[in-house]
């Protein structure tokens, strides 16, 4: 069972997945991050046969804040959008072998799926209040990524443990 940690979170991928951290691969950092201060989504995971690709960012306001003036999925579609355009590229001129076969194969997935792994505190309060409405958390990211997925998922690590074949331990 492939694992990968991404920010304190323990992903579980059931055998034959894949997995990429785009942000840390060679081809984003050398090149791609140059081209106009792009960014990039935590992970990225990529079903056996390339049933589904899974785009997967980790948000964590359980201890710090959002202090980005930016709404929190307009910025998650910025970075799907640049991630999608980075993968685009790098299946074609990555010098890297792995993010390039990575790459092409995440172009070919039948599915594109994308999840927003939201913590926020469990009793909220002044100091730590709830920084993402959970009623409308999901209308809002449907709006932003309507485009690229017309469901996508926003939750908590145990909620998308439960929506997708793999598992997530929070730190």
């Amino acid at each position: 069972m492939p694992s990968v940690t991404v920010d304190q979170f323990l992903f579980d991928l059931p055998t034959g997945w894949t997995w990429l951290k785009y942000d840390e691969c060679t081809f984003y950092r050398n090149h791609f991050n140059d081209l106009a201060s792009s960014k990039a989504v935590d992970l990225l995971a990529l079903a056996p046969q390339l049933a589904e690709f899974w785009m997967v960012e980790v948000k964590d306001y359980r201890r710090h804040r959002r202090t980005k003036p930016e709404n929190l999925f307009t910025e998650v579609a910025r970075k799907v959008r640049d991630t999608l355009a980075g993968l685009a590229a790098g299946r074609l001129v990555a010098n890297d072998p792995t993010s390039r076969q990575f790459a092409a194969d995440a172009m070919r997935a039948g599915r594109l799926r994308i999840a927003v792994l939201l913590e926020q505190p469990r009793t909220p309060s002044r100091l730590f209040p709830q920084m993402i409405d959970p009623a409308t958390a999901k209308t809002a990211l449907k709006k932003a990524l309507r485009a690229v997925d017309p469901h996508p998922f926003v939750g908590s690590a145990s909620a998308l443990s439960a929506k997708t074949a793999w598992t997530v331990t929070p730190p």
